[in-house]
This record gives structure tokens, sequence and C-alpha cells, in this order.
């Protein structure tokens, strides 16, 4: 009995419960779709429960598996994150399920592919959380796991920036888009610039601690006020650099991505808001350069403007997508029930156009509120770790967290037509593997270290 108490004790009701909720509560959609679409041969007494849910089943014990491991590893680590994370991929696995009847051959299957990446996404964040990295680098490098990481900045930063360069000789372009931004490994695709995204924020979370005390300070020439330009110059140089090659590679939404991680981790580190005039400023002149310069910028440009001159040509996803929403209205046709397939791209780009369809302005209002609570416990973590220990664990936890934030505002603001479209996946809901599997690395990260595990 006391065995049992304690056990009790430890464990973590709070998010087992908010868990198996979302969980139930995509089950039942599961089984929604199938008998409006009629997918899945969907008469109950031809095929068991069990097929009809399968795609959901596995990850569903595994994100309870998770849970259960935190209570026995990390009793302290946020309880909130991994229900919300549960609850968007089990909105993504139950869109796949509904999209996948009607996107042809080719994605007949995309709902066992995501299911699979979201696995493999969970194992990943299982070996992140549960491998005693600390104990494996002190008895080998004499060093913590973040100490690793913020040691072998540049290391990391190389690495990240020879990946991007090779997809210019070796990358593929599996979706027909125009951008060679993948390495087809076999068995699947894997975008280099979605863990670029993750090395550039240790980089940055790495330097900026170190350099922190230095690069807030101002020095004078004369009557003029000059930042520390020998600090900052390294480190917009190694950044500039990234960024040129993703641009260069017409990857213009991990551009934009990468460009507000960075303002928004230099604005932590310093607290000086004319650092972010400053980059808002060049990011103005830059994206004026593009538009004059580069072709591809210039027609999303006019394509944001005017869909309408161009609706049946290069205009046609974005037109289709602001009838999309228009025709879910307040609570949506119903899933199953509406045509997003219309929209090219549907189960990636269009993702949340398809929500706003189907489950009309109340259910996206819904996934938004789902992101502004995960986005907000990100920077809770980030704001909760001890004051001696702030520095590159809290640089992280901020930049880890502003590309889910960035990453989710760039996409859902490109489907309503608010900015120009970028080619970027809505984190845990669109369909694509690299990102899933990066995207469980982040919130990997983010329960280490709201754990504590750097302060044993």
């Amino acid at each position: 009995m006391m065995i049992f108490r304690r056990v009790l004790a430890r464990l973590r009701l709070r998010e087992l419960q908010l868990i198996v909720t979302a969980l139930l509560f995509f089950a039942c959609g599961y089984i929604l779709v199938a008998a409006t679409t009629g997918s899945r041969a969907v008469v109950l007494d031809r095929v068991g429960i069990a097929d009809l849910l399968w795609p959901s089943i596995v990850p569903s014990l595994l994100f309870i598996g998770i849970s259960l491991m935190l209570s026995w590893r990390m009793p302290n680590a946020d309880q909130f994150v991994l229900p919300l994370v549960a609850l968007l991929v089990g909105l993504g696995l139950l869109m796949m399920a509904r999209l996948a009847p009607a996107l042809g051959s080719d994605y007949a299957d995309v709902d066992s592919r995501q299911s699979l990446w979201v696995m493999i996404g969970i194992i990943a964040l299982g070996s992140v959380l549960f491998v005693p990295w600390d104990q494996l680098l002190r008895r080998y490098l004499r060093t913590s796991l973040m100490d690793w990481l913020a040691h072998y900045r540049y290391v990391w930063l190389v690495t990240g920036i020879m990946l991007i360069l090779s997809t210019f000789a070796l990358g593929v372009d599996p979706n027909g888009s125009g951008v060679k931004a993948w390495f087809n490994l076999g068995f699947f695709h894997f975008q280099p610039s979605e863990l670029l995204k993750i090395i550039l924020v240790i980089f940055l979370a790495s330097y900026l601690d170190e350099h922190r005390e230095l690069v807030t300070r101002s020095y004078h020439l004369g009557p003029v006020r000059l930042p520390p330009l020998p600090y900052l110059v390294p480190l917009t140089g190694m950044w500039g650099l990234a960024m040129g090659l993703i641009i260069f590679q017409r990857d213009l939404g991990a551009a934009l991505l990468l460009f507000s991680v960075f303002l928004a981790m230099l604005y932590v580190a310093t607290g000086r808001g004319s650092y972010v005039i400053a980059g808002l400023s060049a990011f103005a002149i830059g994206s004026f350069a593009l538009y004059t310069v580069v072709a591809v910028v210039r027609t999303r440009v006019m394509i944001w403007l005017d869909p309408w001159i161009v609706a049946q040509s290069s205009g046609y996803q974005i037109v289709q997508s602001i009838y999309a929403f228009a025709s879910g209205g307040l609570f949506g046709s119903g899933l199953g029930r509406g045509v997003p397939t219309v929209i090219p791209a549907v189960h990636t780009d269009f993702i949340f156009s398809a929500i706003g369809e189907e489950l009309g302005l109340a259910g996206s209002i819904g996934v938004l509120i789902a992101y502004l609570l995960l986005i907000g416990r990100g920077y809770h973590i980030a704001l909760r770790i001890p004051g001696r220990f702030r520095g590159f664990e809290q640089l992280m936890a901020v930049g880890l967290t502003t590309i889910l934030a960035m990453q989710t505002f760039i996409i859902i603001a490109g489907n309503v037509r608010l900015i120009p479209l970028t080619g970027i996946t809505l984190p845990f809901i669109s369909y694509g593997g690299s990102s899933i599997l990066m995207n469980f690395v982040i919130i990997g990260l983010l329960l280490r270290i709201s754990a504590g595990e750097r302060r044993n």
C-alpha cells in the first residue's frame, strides 16, 4: 500500500487526464470521418474498430507511455505541453484520415505515412527525454548535454550549413515545386532546413549567453552611438550566411522563420528595442530588394495583393482557400462534408483552410487557442528557470518556442491572406516527415529544460 501511494503521488494525473481526453475526442472524430466519407470500409460489421482507428492507436499509446515515463523519470516537467501536442497531433491525424481518400493514388495512404512519422517523432521525443545523455557525456567527455550543445556551437552551425550546401548538388524536388530542398534517403525525404532551425537556435543561444554583457553595451563615436560591432558582426555574419543559402535555395518560409527567431532571441538577450527596430528596418529594405530582383518573390506578392486576376493559374490555391473559409461559416460544413481537396497541396500548405471549411470559425479559433497555449507554456518554461541558471537554456527555450510560434503564424497568415504565402508546414498538423520529427525534438528539449535536468 505504501509503494502504491508513492507511485500515485508521482503520477502526473493532470497530464494523463488531458491526454486521454484529447485522444478519446479524436477517436470519436475518426469514427465520424469514416461514417461521413465511407473511408476504410466504414460498415462496422465488415471491419473491426481497431482497423478503423489504427492510425491513431499506436501514437495514443506512445503518448500515454511518455507521460508515465515522465512521472517516473521527470516528475517536475511541465504537465501541459505534452497534452497540447497530443491534441494538435490528433487533429493532424484526423485531418489526414479525412483527406486521404480524396487526394488521389499518390497520397492514398497519407494518413498511414503521417501516423508512421508521428510514431518516429514520439520515439525521438522519448530519446531526447529518457536517454541518460548527461551521464553518458559526463562519463566520456566530462560535460553535460546542455554544456556540450553550447560548447560545440560552431560545429553544429557548420554541419547545418554544409547540409544546406549539399542540397544544391544532391537535393531533390519531390513535390514539383521547383525547390530542391530535400534529400532522398530511399524510404523517406529529409529537409535539412528543418534541422538547421534548431541548430541556429543552439548557436544563437550559446553565442548570446557568452557575450551577453558585451552585446548590450554601446560605444560613442563623437555624437554617434554605435552598437558593439566587433561582437555583432560574427553573430550576424554566421546567421546571414545560413539565411543567404536558404534564400538562394528559394526556401522563403524558412528564411522568414529564422529571421524572426534571430530578432526574438537578440531582444531577449539584450533587452534593447533598438536592435529590433534596426532588424525590422533591414527586413523592409531586404524585402524590397528581393521583390525587385527575385521573380518568385515578386510573383507571390502580386498573388497576395490580387489573387483574382490569376485565379485560374498561380492564384488558384489562395482563391480556393478563401472560398473554403467562406463556405465554412461559423461552425463549418462538418467533418467529411466539405470539399477541401479542391485546394492543391491542402494536406501540407493549406491544412488550416481545410479545418476552416469543415470545422468553421469556431474550430479554427479552437486550433489557434491550442497553439497559443502551447506557445505560452514554452515561454513560461523560459521564465521559470531560476536566476542562477538563466542563460543558454533560457535563450534556447525562447528560441525553440519562437520557432513554433512563427511557423504557426506564417502558415496561418498565408492561408487567410494576411501575408504572402510561403511554403511552410503547420506544426504537428500538416503532413510532412521532417517537420514532424524536428518539432518533436523541440518539444523534447523544452520538456527537458522544464524538468530541471541541468541542475542535477
